[in-house]
């Protein structure tokens, strides 16, 4: 079934061109399609710690359990970008375990897990788009928050999360085992349940890759709730004019 068409424009060398592309739902027998965007997109990366490679098997039992692909595909029926959403349940890696949700809150988290685009159909907002695709299919399930990580140089995928209401609750190393420490990565919520959340006018500024500063404003209470695309430069503030810490920084 289709979810969602429309038309793009693809980027290759110095041409551009507009072609139609559909949105539809990955079965499990297509996660060959899903390993091979992947990688050539892995592939391609300066940096490598801003994609965390997820396993064919992995996805696989996560589809089996009720997990979903969003793919888009091209006019050539060739996968260009696809979005990865899973239900944990009460399980350790829920994400909502590092944010401190209530126990009895667990069951309805979404994870919003690896989104891909191919380079060449970058900047057609296919983050965006598959991701209000994704909320409209999650709605009607009764979940109640959607969390999801990115990493602290991804500046374009952290932008596109935020401006869909996801704000910075916890900023710790994941993905680590025997002994590795893991990789950066922000940890993103959002309530969608309709309750009004409101910031203290007063805020932090500090640039992406302040990492430790960052670190220290969110164990004292603050929320990353605005990313300022051009001077890199994430807006932190308590909730509910909850008292100003004297905590200061330089910008």
């Amino acid at each position: 079934m289709i979810l969602n068409q429309g038309y793009l424009i693809k980027r290759h060398s110095n041409t551009r061109q507009v072609e139609p592309y559909y949105m539809r739902l990955l079965k499990e027998n297509e996660l060959k399609d899903v390993m091979k965007l992947q990688q050539s997109v892995y592939d391609a990366l300066p940096n490598k710690e801003v994609l965390y490679m997820d396993s064919e098997l992995g996805m696989y039992e996560d589809l089996k359990a009720g997990a979903m692909i969003l793919g888009v595909y091209n006019s050539k029926d060739q996968l260009i970008s696809y979005r990865y959403i899973s239900f944990p349940k009460k399980v350790e890696h829920n994400l909502g375990n590092d944010i401190l949700l209530p126990e009895n809150q667990l069951e309805y988290v979404v994870h919003l897990e690896t989104t891909v685009v191919s380079p060449d159909y970058r900047g057609n907002r296919l983050q965006s788009l598959t991701l209000s695709k994704a909320i409209d299919l999650i709605k009607p399930m009764g979940m109640n928050h959607l969390l999801c990580t990115v990493s602290p140089y991804n500046l374009f995928s952290l932008y596109n999360i935020m401006s869909a209401g996801l704000n910075i609750k916890s900023l710790k190393r994941k993905y680590g085992d025997k002994g590795d420490q893991g990789i950066w990565r922000f940890i993103l919520h959002k309530d969608l349940r309709p309750e009004a959340t409101t910031f203290s006018e007063d805020y932090h500024l500090l640039k992406l890759d302040r990492i430790a500063e960052q670190k220290k404003l969110i164990e004292m209470g603050y929320i990353g709730y605005n990313l300022i695309k051009e001077s890199q430069m994430i807006q932190y503030a308590l909730i509910n004019d909850d008292i100003q810490s004297p905590f200061e920084f330089a910008v």
